[in-house]
C-alpha cells in the first residue's frame, strides 16, 4: 500500500472535466498570496489540467481520517471543526490511488479475520488454496442458494469459502433461527447445505450461536451490506449480488495476484 500524501490529496477534493495546463491561477479572497507551485502546474494521472481557481480554506493539518461505528468515513482537522466527506485520493506518480477504498478493504479484512471460531461456516479449498472469499449469506435468499450450488466448483478451483450469517429480515427472523441452527450443528457445512435445500434441522440453537448470527448481521450492516449474497474478495474488495462461479474464480485470481 502506498502511503498517502494526505494534505495534497485533500486539496484535490473534486474531479471535473479538465484540459490544458494552467498559468496565472487566481486566488479568490487572498490578493497578496501566490498559489502553491504544485497547484499552478497540476497534473492528474500524468495529464496537465486547467485549474479555474485556488482558494485557501481554514482547514489546517494534520488531517485525520475518522471512521464511525456505522461505517461512515470523513476527514477532519484536529479540532473536529472542518470536515471533508468523500473519498481521499493520493495523486501519486503512478496515478490516482483511492486511499479511502484501500483503507476500507484492509479494515474489512481485519474485522473478518477477528471473527471468533464458530461464527462462520467454512468450506476449505480442495488442494492448494489460491484465495478465500467471505460471503454474507441468508439461507432463504434464492441467489445465495444458487451460489451455494456452485460451491464445489469454487473449492475444487482452490478457493476457500467462508459464510458469515446475515439474515436479511433481521436477527429475530426465521432465517436467523435457521442460521443459528446451522452454526450449532455438529457438521455445520452439511447443515448449511440442508438449510439451503429447505430441509428442517433438528437442532435447538444455544445463545452463543444466536449471538454469532447477531454479530454477523451487525458486521454486515457496518460494511454496508444491503442484500445477499455480498462477497468479499481476498484483497478486501466487496461486491453485492450473485456472481457465477467461473467469473468469481477469475476475479479471485486477479485480486490475489
Amino acid at each position: 500500500m502506498k502511503a498517502p500524501n494526505v494534505l495534497f490529496a485533500v486539496g484535490l477534493t473534486l474531479m471535473m472535466p479538465i484540459s490544458a495546463q494552467a498559468t496565472g491561477v487566481p486566488v479568490p479572497d487572498m490578493q497578496n498570496s501566490t498559489p502553491p507551485s504544485a497547484l499552478q502546474n497540476l497534473t492528474i494521472n500524468g495529464q496537465p489540467v486547467t485549474t479555474n481557481s485556488v482558494r485557501r480554506v481554514d482547514m489546517e493539518g494534520p488531517i485525520y481520517e475518522v471512521r464511525l461505528r456505522n461505517g461512515d468515513t470523513f476527514y477532519s482537522d484536529a479540532q473536529g471543526r472542518h470536515m471533508v466527506v468523500g473519498s481521499l485520493y493520493d495523486n501519486s506518480p503512478d496515478g490516482l490511488i483511492n486511499v479511502t477504498e484501500e483503507h476500507d478493504r484492509q479494515d474489512r479484512l481485519d474485522q473478518l479475520n477477528a471473527i471468533p471460531e464458530g461464527g462462520t461456516v467454512d468450506y476449505p479449498a480442495q488442494g492448494e488454496e489460491i484465495g478465500r472469499v467471505t460471503v454474507f449469506t441468508d439461507t432463504t435468499c434464492p441467489y445465495c442458494q444458487k451460489l451455494h450450488q456452485e460451491i464445489n466448483q469454487l473449492t475444487q478451483a482452490g478457493i476457500a469459502v467462508r459464510y458469515v450469517p446475515f439474515p436479511r429480515a433481521g436477527t429475530h427472523s426465521l432465517a436467523a433461527n435457521h442460521l443459528a441452527q446451522v452454526l450449532c450443528s455438529q457438521l455445520p457445512t452439511e447443515a448449511m447445505t440442508r438449510a439451503f435445500r429447505g430441509d428442517p434441522l433438528q437442532v435447538t440453537p444455544v445463545d452463543s450461536c444466536r449471538s454469532a448470527v447477531e454479530d454477523g448481521f451487525a458486521l454486515g450492516e457496518q460494511f454496508g451490506v444491503q442484500g445477499t449474497p455480498s462477497i468479499v474478495l481476498p484483497n478486501g474488495e466487496m461486491g453485492e449480488g450473485y456472481v457465477p462461479a467461473q467469473q468469481l474464480i477469475q476475479a479471485i485470481g486477479r485480486s490475489s495476484s
